[in-house]
C-alpha cells in the first residue's frame, strides 16, 4: 500500500512540476493565447509614441491661419436669393389642352399655371459699412426681387446699383449701418501655388469655407457665349480669371476668394464642369478688376472703359517662325479700328504686340485686362515687333462708346412690358458687327422667354429700324414711337437680322 501511495504522490508531483514549468516557458516565449492579453495589468499601446516633429508642427500654423481668416471674413460674406416671374409658353397649352379636353370635355379650362416663379441663390461680399455689396452679374440678372441674408441671419431687401455683363461684376445695395466690411487686397501680387479660401453659400449650405491653392492666373474660359460676344464685340469681353482648386459650387458665385492675410483677392464666378457641380477647378474675377468696375458702377451707374481699338489673336508656332521669334509669344494685331487710339498712334495690322507697359504678353485677354484697369486719357507704352525690329509706341487711350442709353422692361414704367431690351447702335458696335455698319436703329440685347417680343419671334442681335411708320435711330426714338400706341394693340416692328429684313407683329400687353 505504502509503495503504491508513494508512486501516486510522486506522479502527482511530477505533473504539477511539469505544469509550472510549462507556464513559465509559455510566458517566456509569448505562447499565451491572444484572448488572454486583456487580463494583463500592462495593456498593449498601439501607435507611435512621443511628440510630433517640428516639421509637422509647422503645418499647424497653416490650420490656425485658415481658422483666423474664416472668423474674420465670414461675417462679410452674404447670401443673395433672387426670384423672377416668367410667363409660360402658350405652346404648352396647345400640347396638353387637347388631351384634357378629350377626357373632360371641350369646355375644360387648362389647369396649368400661366406663370412660373424661378428662384436663384448666390453670394456677395460687403464692401462698405452702409451696405454696398459686390457680387456677380449672373446672380442678380433680370431678378424681380433680391433678398440678402447676413452671417448673423439679418435679412434685407436689396436694390441693383449697376451691372457689367462684360466682366460679370455687379453691385447691389441694402439699407444697413455699421456693417462688417471685407478688406480688399491686390490681385496683382497673387502667386500661383498660394493658399486661398473660397467663402460663400454653395448648394444652399450657408457660410461654407473651402481651401485650396491658386492653380493658375490669367485664364480665359469663355463664360460669355459666342452669340453674346458677337453682340458686344469679341474683343469687349474681359476674361482674366484666377483659377483655384478650392471647391466652388452653384451658390458660391459672388462670394469671396481670400488669401491668408484675410484679404479678398477675387470674386468667385464660375466652375469647370461637365456635371454642373465642382469637378476640380473654379474661377474668380481678380479683385483689382472688380474694384475698378465696382467704383464706376457706384459713382456713375455705368462703366467708364478705356479703349485701344484693336482685335488680336495669340502667336502660334507658324507665326513665331514667320516673324523670327524664338518661341510663340505676344499677340498678333489682326485689325485696327477706324479712328481708334491704336490707329492714331500708328499701329498696323500684322504688328506683333510683345509687351504692354513693360509686361510680357502671351494672350489677348492679358491685353484686355490691362486696358480694362486703365482710364480714358491714360497713356500706355506698347512694345511691338515690326519688320523684324522691336519698337515702342505710346498710345493715349480713348473712351469706349458704351451705348449707355438703353431701354429695358424696367427702364420706363410708361412703356409696355415687351420683355425686350435695346441699346443704341454705336460706331464701335458697327465696326464689330460688319453687317450693320451702314445701318441706323437700336440693337436688341435681350429678349425674355415667353414675352410679347419672344412670341413675335424677335431675337437678341436683331436691329429695330422702324416701328409702324416711325423711324427708329436711337433708344429715345424707340421709346417715343412706342408711346403712340395703346395697350393691347398689335404693332408692326421692322427689323434686320444680319442682312435679312423682316417684320414682327407685336401685341402690346394689356
Amino acid at each position: 500500500m505504502r509503495s503504491s501511495k508513494t508512486k501516486i504522490w510522486s506522479a502527482t508531483g511530477l505533473v504539477f512540476i511539469g505544469v509550472v514549468v510549462g507556464i513559465i516557458l509559455a510566458s517566456n516565449f509569448d505562447w499565451v493565447p491572444k484572448g488572454l492579453a486583456s487580463r494583463n495589468d500592462n495593456p498593449v499601446i498601439l501607435g507611435a509614441q512621443g511628440a510630433p516633429s517640428e516639421d509637422v508642427l509647422k503645418f499647424q500654423d497653416t490650420g490656425k491661419a485658415f481658422t483666423a481668416v474664416s472668423k474674420e471674413v465670414l461675417p462679410t460674406v452674404v447670401s443673395i436669393s433672387t426670384s423672377k416671374i416668367i410667363k409660360r409658353s402658350p405652346r404648352e397649352d396647345d400640347m396638353w389642352g387637347p388631351i384634357f379636353r378629350d377626357f373632360f370635355g371641350r369646355d375644360f379650362p387648362s389647369q396649368l399655371p400661366q406663370t412660373q416663379k424661378l428662384q436663384g441663390l448666390g453670394s456677395g461680399v460687403i464692401v462698405s459699412k452702409d451696405g454696398y455689396i459686390l457680387t456677380n452679374n449672373h446672380v442678380i440678372e433680370n431678378a424681380d426681387d433680391i433678398k440678402v441674408t447676413l452671417y448673423d441671419n439679418r435679412h434685407f431687401e436689396a436694390e441693383i446699383v449697376g451691372t457689367d455683363p462684360l466682366t460679370e461684376v455687379a453691385v447691389v445695395k441694402i439699407k444697413g449701418e455699421d456693417l462688417p466690411v471685407a478688406r480688399l487686397g491686390d490681385s496683382e501680387k497673387l502667386e500661383v501655388g498660394e493658399w486661398v479660401l473660397a467663402i460663400g453659400n454653395p448648394l444652399q449650405l450657408s457660410s461654407t469655407v473651402t481651401a485650396g491653392i491658386v492653380s493658375a492666373k490669367g485664364r480665359a474660359i469663355g463664360i460669355i457665349q459666342d452669340e453674346d460676344r458677337e453682340q458686344i464685340g469679341g474683343s469687349y469681353a474681359i476674361e482674366n480669371f484666377i483659377q483655384t482648386d478650392a471647391a466652388i459650387n452653384p451658390g458660391n458665385s459672388g462670394g469671396a476668394l481670400v488669401n491668408l492675410k484675410a484679404e479678398v483677392i477675387g470674386i468667385n464666378t464660375a466652375i469647370a464642369t461637365r456635371t454642373g457641380y465642382y469637378q476640380g477647378y473654379g474661377f474668380a474675377i481678380p479683385i483689382n478688376l472688380a474694384k475698378k468696375i465696382m467704383n464706376d458702377l457706384i459713382k456713375q451707374g455705368y462703366v467708364v472703359r478705356a479703349w485701344l481699338g484693336i482685335s488680336m489673336e495669340p502667336i502660334n508656332e507658324a507665326m513665331a517662325e514667320r516673324f523670327g521669334l524664338d518661341r510663340p509669344k505676344g499677340v498678333l494685331i489682326r485689325q485696327i479700328l477706324n479712328d481708334s487710339p491704336a490707329q492714331k498712334a500708328g499701329l498696323k495690322t500684322l504688328d506683333v504686340l510683345l509687351k504692354v507697359d513693360n509686361k510680357d504678353i502671351s494672350q489677348s485677354n492679358e491685353v484686355q485686362n490691362i486696358i480694362a484697369l486703365k482710364n480714358p486719357g491714360d497713356i500706355v507704352t506698347l512694345t511691338i515687333l515690326r519688320d523684324g525690329k522691336q519698337k515702342e509706341v505710346q498710345v493715349k487711350l480713348g473712351q469706349r462708346e458704351t451705348g449707355r442709353e438703353t431701354a429695358s422692361k424696367t427702364a420706363d414704367e410708361d412703356l409696355p412690358e415687351l420683355g425686350l431690351e435695346v441699346q443704341n447702335l454705336t460706331d464701335e458696335i458697327r465696326s464689330q458687327l460688319d453687317y450693320y455698319k451702314n445701318d441706323e436703329g437700336v440693337l436688341v440685347t435681350n429678349v425674355d422667354l415667353y414675352s410679347a417680343a419672344y412670341d413675335a419671334r424677335i431675337s437678341k442681335g436683331d436691329l429695330i429700324f422702324r416701328i409702324e411708320d416711325q423711324p427708329v435711330r436711337s433708344v429715345s426714338e424707340y421709346r417715343k414711337a412706342l408711346h403712340k400706341f395703346k395697350k393691347g394693340q398689335v404693332v408692326i416692328f421692322y427689323l434686320k437680322q444680319r442682312s435679312t429684313e423682316f417684320q414682327a407683329f407685336v401685341k402690346l400687353p394689356q
